[in-house]
């Protein structure tokens, strides 16, 4: 017995996952991730190799910090071009009866993050285990796991932005310009809203604290929820303007 609705699902997903290994493919060889991680890398050798000046929570800050200021830039890059570099495929990638609009820009959006994601977790994780046995300041292992969750949830924040953004425009350079502006423009913004304790520039200099397990709770299930909840209604605007939009 045939089951057309399962065959159409499976399809759908298969068309996604090939969307997505092609993607991450891709993203294996672009230059802009090479030199991203290569720098990564060696920041992370020289913060980890050399000795500590201060306590293991200044410096595992230091290595959290340049996330949201420096290695920002290379995340709206990577991610401000999955569409709208691909402007002149995407038309004939979706006239495939298995490939949907929304199944198209999930797995964008789902590489993408993988991108970020998981060389940030390396290169994160593995200094704070070197900076941890190399030092006599313990890490509080609850304020560890919130300064990454933290942090990442950021990257994660500023990933989907970037692809939302680049729904919206042809030119990958214009969506690198507008989602760099806003994000650069953030702390003003977040003063102006009188939400200080989103602002990015707040969270890395309250970062030593943190990781020294000094924190409050709620605070920080304040920054998850206002990072967090804008991503999911950033990647819903993004699916729906997708689906709608003309290829």
């Amino acid at each position: 017995m045939d089951f057309p609705e399962i065959s159409g699902i499976t399809q759908r997903a298969m068309a996604y996952l090939a969307i997505l290994e092609a993607d991450l493919k891709s993203m294996g060889r672009s230059w802009v991730v090479r030199i991203w991680v290569l720098l990564m890398a060696m920041f992370a050798f020289l913060t980890t190799a050399s000795p500590l000046e201060g306590s293991a929570a200044d410096a595992l800050a230091g290595q959290l910090g340049t996330f949201p200021v420096i290695w920002s830039t290379f995340v709206i890059i990577i991610s401000a071009g999955a569409i709208s570099s691909e402007a002149g495929v995407v038309a004939d990638s979706v006239l495939s009866k298995s490939v949907t609009r929304y199944g198209y820009i999930l797995a964008k959006l789902s590489s993408r993050l993988i991108t970020v994601i998981i060389p940030y977790l390396i290169f994160i994780l593995l200094p704070a285990y070197i900076i941890t046995r190399n030092s006599e300041h313990n890490l509080s292992n609850d304020g560890l796991a919130w300064a990454v969750l933290l942090i990442g949830i950021i990257l994660v924040f500023l990933t989907i932005l970037a692809v939302s953004f680049s729904t919206l425009f042809n030119r990958t350079l214009a969506a690198v310009v507008v989602v760099w502006l806003i994000w650069y423009g953030a702390g003003t913004l977040f003063t102006l809203l009188e939400s200080d304790y989103l602002s990015p520039f707040i969270i890395i200099e309250n970062l030593p604290t943190l990781l020294q397990g000094d924190y409050e709770l709620s605070d920080q299930w304040r920054i998850l929820a206002g990072y967090g909840i804008p991503s999911i209604v950033a990647a819903l605007v993004a699916v729906v303007h997708f689906t709608r939009k003309d290829l």
